[in-house]
């Protein structure tokens, strides 16, 4: 997206959007933070227990995205400031999540409490924000995903230890 902006179908301009992101301080929350202020013009929350990986651009924000990112730093599970920002933004996008393989296998119970439980007060205030609204054409949206969904044994891991397709396979390049 450049700095045209956003249309609409009928080529109207579409207001820039205020965007709750939960987990701004992963790996895929803080990417999405650097990308919305590179390439949008839309207000993001960052909302996360550390802001390490966005520190450059909340700590404090540069002249050109004053007023368009600010950091939160909370716990979604027992934080009530959490639903007043889920109030003030258009879509809130939860990433919040343990996504360290090991931490499966080492601490099963925090994983789920995390990637779910934990994520529950987030659903419950975007629903009492949402369906206050009579406007359906207003309506806020939610984003909820899990990155540790996408971890775990690959295909080849399963096969016999002497398959042919675990060997490793080597590629020389020569000149």
């Amino acid at each position: 997206m450049g700095s045209g902006g956003r249309t609409d179908l009928d080529g109207g301009a579409v207001a820039p959007l205020t965007i709750c992101v939960i987990g701004t301080g992963g790996f895929i929350g803080s990417h999405l933070c650097e990308k919305l202020m590179a390439e949008t013009q839309q207000t993001v929350l960052a909302v996360d227990v550390y802001c390490d990986k966005i520190r450059h651009l909340v700590d404090p924000p540069p002249p050109h995205l004053a007023g368009r990112i600010s950091f939160h730093r909370l716990n979604i599970k027992n934080d009530s400031r959490l639903e007043g920002l889920i109030k003030m933004a258009d879509l809130t996008i939860n990433l919040a999540a343990i996504c360290m393989p090991a931490d499966y296998n080492t601490r099963p119970l925090d994983t789920i409490y995390s990637n779910f439980i934990d994520a529950l007060p987030v659903v419950k205030y975007w629903i009492r924000k949402s369906f206050a609204l009579s406007d359906l054409e207003n309506s806020k949206r939610l984003i909820h995903f899990s990155t540790c969904e996408v971890y775990g044994k690959t295909i080849g891991s399963f096969l016999p230890k002497d398959h042919p397709l675990r060997k490793v396979i080597c590629i020389l390049i020569r000149r």
